[in-house]
Parts: C-alpha cells; sequence; structure tokens
C-alpha cells in the first residue's frame, strides 16, 4: 500500500465521529479474530474433534476393556 493511500486513510478517519471510529475499530478487531480463528482451524483441519468421533472412540474403547480376557 502506498503512502499517499495510507495518508489518506489516516485523513478519512479524522473525520469520523468519535461512535463512528468505535465502530470501526470493533470491525477491524472481529476481522483480526476471524483472521486467527482460521489460521488456526487451518493449522488442526485434519484433526477429528467432533464429539461424535469422540463418542465412538470412548465406545470402542469400553468395549476393548469390557470384553472377557482369554
Amino acid at each position: 500500500m502506498s503512502t499517499a493511500t495510507l495518508d489518506r486513510i489516516i485523513e478519512e478517519v479524522r473525520t469520523l465521529t468519535a461512535d463512528e471510529r468505535r465502530e470501526l475499530l470493533a470491525l477491524i478487531e472481529k476481522d483480526e479474530r476471524t483472521a486467527d480463528l482460521r489460521r488456526i482451524q487451518g493449522k488442526y483441519k485434519r484433526m477429528t474433534t467432533s464429539s461424535d468421533a469422540f463418542a465412538a472412540r470412548k465406545a470402542e474403547e469400553i468395549e476393548l476393556e469390557d470384553r472377557p480376557r482369554r
């Protein structure tokens, strides 16, 4: 982004009311949180974390523990 573009953005932000600035800040923070969540989701996308998968694993463990030993 060029310096001229940044200068223009800064000038535009200066014209905002206090309420508009708070709203803009909230939008920026929400966007940052969303980006953080997407990075985390990408990092762990191959992991199965659903409650169904967890319940299935636990059922298998219980079945193995409860079967008679030979």
